[in-house]
């Protein structure tokens, strides 16, 4: 028998208490974020959704008698432009604008996305290259060209606006789709769908793009911001939305001209909400991908 000279003391175990706690500090997410995320959305959708409730004023109505109001103003929360336009109804239908945008592109992109990746992932193999060397082509075109090109032959409108997002995006979420589907057909549930007798199209729908969903689902919330961004930016430089139609890049281009006589809400309040809407739905996006290295919130 060995000596108790030779004996080794057992590792000290801490306590299942600090364990619990050391695990927590480790694997519990970080909602904060996300959970304001979520608020500002929603708090976003039900004023642009039920606009009428929160004013009665009409958004391009103008009164010469109250022009250039700073926020706070009796009647007038944010104010009015130099038009005398009640800014906070129409931020209020911007918001109807730009969410329109948002949801629509998004939604034509992901499923056109959807469509031509799970196409490229059962068809043959000169099929499938034609689709990925024409993705990779489009991918290469500037929005801005393409933006052109279609409002020289239908001129600015929302329909324009949502058509050329959906133009220039259907191609990532169509690659990655592609990729998904390609790592899974050859495994051993697919190889036994097949077996039993189920075609190409049903597997893809029963079996393969199921497993896509995911990635699709991260993608789609994306693109959502991408759209706004995109719409803002087009409305800005007069290719996007007209005029007469209240958007938040339709008042930011309509703020320019109040940058050096220092009525700066008309800036900064649409170009805050533009921004809010893009880190929320980016920290969404980022909540539906899934944890990642690196995460701080």
């Amino acid at each position: 028998m060995p000596s108790d000279s030779l004996k080794q003391p057992a590792p000290k175990q801490p306590a299942p208490g600090r364990v619990r706690g050391l695990m927590a500090v480790r694997t519990r997410p970080r909602r904060p974020a996300l959970a304001a995320a979520a608020a500002v959305l929603a708090v976003f959708g039900l004023l642009a959704a039920f606009a009428p409730l929160f004013t009665s004023l009409d958004p391009v109505a103008t009164d010469t008698s109250a022009t250039s109001l700073p926020p706070g103003s009796p009647g007038h929360p944010l104010g009015t432009d130099l038009l005398g336009r009640d800014l906070w109804t129409r931020m209020l239908y911007g918001a109807r604008t730009s969410l329109l945008v948002g949801l629509s592109a998004a939604a034509i992109t992901v499923g056109s996305g959807m469509l031509v990746g799970g196409l490229a992932a059962v068809a043959p193999r000169w099929l499938d290259g034609l689709i990925a060397r024409t993705a990779d082509i489009l991918l290469a075109l500037p929005l801005l060209v393409v933006v052109l090109a279609l409002a020289a032959v239908a001129g600015p409108s929302l329909g324009l606006v949502i058509a050329a997002i959906a133009v220039t995006s259907w191609m990532p979420v169509a690659l990655i789709v592609r990729a998904e589907l390609r790592s899974r057909r050859e495994r051993l549930y697919i190889r036994a769908a097949y077996a039993l007798g189920l075609s190409r199209w049903q597997v893809m729908r029963r079996h393969l793009l199921p497993g896509a969903l995911p990635p699709v689902a991260s993608i789609a919330a994306f693109e959502v911001g991408h759209a706004i961004l995109t719409e803002s930016t087009l409305s800005f430089l007069g290719l996007g939305v007209p005029p007469n139609r209240p958007s938040w890049g339709n008042l930011l281009t309509e703020a320019q001209s109040h940058l050096l006589t220092g009525e700066w809400y008309t800036v900064a309040i649409p170009a805050a909400a533009v921004v809010a809407t893009i880190i929320a739905v980016n920290v969404v996006a980022g909540a539906i991908s899934g944890p990642s290295e690196g995460r701080t919130w």
